[in-house]
């Protein structure tokens, strides 16, 4: 049957006791099924080339639009369907694989979720890396306005829009947010997970100004009374770390993070073995605690006996280098701005003035030891015993720095 369809026209259509189709005379393909039930829906017919014919529901009916479809919308869907087909094309298939498509692509949210798993596997070649959890919190903080978006839909231009802006202020972190994403795309193609890179063929913004920044003898007097007087009201476990850093010259991160089994007394000594996997450069790190770093160590070892000596306000985990970043933005300082890496080179550059050796400045702080030439002979067959090294160099610049303090 096949009629001028109108919303009278439907209304008076009644159920028998077979189902029947009434087509459309306007547009080609649509008319409506009306069930025995009294039920009535949508359907379109069409034909593809090579493929015969097909016929397919387009849901309930309903003249007023409310519980179904209107007579309007449903001659507008089926004449793009029937035109689809003369073209070749199955809308309703194409649509279905859009749809299961992204049903299945992954969001940046779950590719960051992945790699950060990757990156802390023992599987994974080279075995966990040190930084995992800072890789992951740099994406995240990177890409927290994309993170529901899906992954493959980021192009070269939103990663430009999301790192100019924090590029004018810091060139550094936008490349190393640049360079970030750009390491995580590139494993989310090799895994399948991701169609494309969108960093790649993008700009580097450079590294900026190569820091150069040293703390003077006054300004260390003035910091060190700042941490004295409650530095602003910052959490005593994060003064801690801050002294900690400028006694021993050791990464924030690895001050910050240090546990009670990394500590033990030998004899009046107190040894601070920094575990490989904590260590930049994957190797642990024997380090003699002496006087005010000692004292400081154990202060907390006695506070906490178990776990994590510096904590955060909540007590739920250790202190990372970016609370006490942190902890430092979020206060006046006393001096001219200075991050904690400037503390470790105020450390170094201190000890290369007391005319400490090099190697032994090296193996304070975790850098690697020799020249060119002579690391090869140093990691294969040198196992010198740096301990007392280290110690008399600590020593030395423990009274240089408490010197500075009480401004002699």
């Amino acid at each position: 049957m096949r009629k001028q369809l109108t919303a009278v026209a439907i209304a008076a259509l009644k159920p028998k006791a077979a189902p029947y189709y009434v087509s459309d005379a306007k547009t080609d393909g649509l008319r409506i099924r009306v069930a025995p039930s009294g039920v009535m829906t949508w359907n379109v017919a069409f034909r593809i080339k090579g493929e015969g014919s097909k016929s397919v529901s387009l849901g309930r009916c309903d003249p007023e639009g409310r519980n179904g479809m209107n007579l309007a919308s449903a001659r507008e869907r089926a004449a793009s369907i029937v035109k689809a087909a003369r073209d070749g094309r199955h809308l309703l298939a194409e649509e279905q694989a859009e749809r299961q498509a992204r049903k299945d692509a992954f969001t940046i949210e779950e590719l960051i979720s992945l790699y950060a798993k990757h990156t802390k596997s023992a599987h994974r070649k080279g075995g966990p890396l040190r930084t995992a959890d800072d890789i992951d919190r740099r994406l995240r903080r990177a890409l927290a306005t994309k993170l529901d978006s899906p992954a493959d839909n980021l192009r070269r231009a939103d990663i430009s829009r999301i790192l100019d802006d924090v590029a004018d202020t810091y060139p550094r972190e936008a490349e190393k947010r640049r360079q970030t994403v750009g390491a995580m795309f590139a494993w989310g193609v090799s895994k399948g997970y991701v169609n494309a890179n969108p960093v790649a063929g993008t700009s580097s913004y450079g590294l900026g100004d190569t820091r150069n920044r040293v703390l003077s003898a006054d300004e260390i007097r003035t910091f060190w009374q700042w941490l004295d007087n409650g530095a602003d009201g910052m959490p005593p476990d994060a003064i801690a770390v801050l002294r900690l850093q400028l006694l021993l010259g050791a990464r924030v991160g690895e001050v910050a993070g240090m546990e009670a089994s990394e500590l033990a007394h030998d004899g009046e000594r107190l040894i601070w073995r920094l575990p490989a996997s904590r260590s930049k450069n994957k190797r642990e790190r024997v380090t003699p605690l002496a006087g005010v770093g000692k004292e400081i160590a154990e202060t907390a070892w006695r506070a906490r006996p178990k776990g994590a000596l510096f904590r955060t306000l909540d007590r739920k985990r250790a202190l990372r280098a970016d609370d006490i970043g942190l902890a430092l933005n979020h206060r006046d300082r006393p001096i001219a701005h200075f991050t904690t890496h400037d503390l470790r080179r105020t450390v170094v550059s201190g000890m290369d003035e007391l005319g400490i050796a090099l190697e032994t400045i090296a193996a304070v702080i975790g850098h690697q030891r020799g020249t060119r030439d002579t690391r090869t002979l140093i990691r294969h067959y040198s196992r010198p015993n740096l301990d007392h090294r280290v110690e008399a160099a600590l020593i030395a610049w423990q009274a240089h720095l408490q010197g500075a303090i009480n401004g002699r």
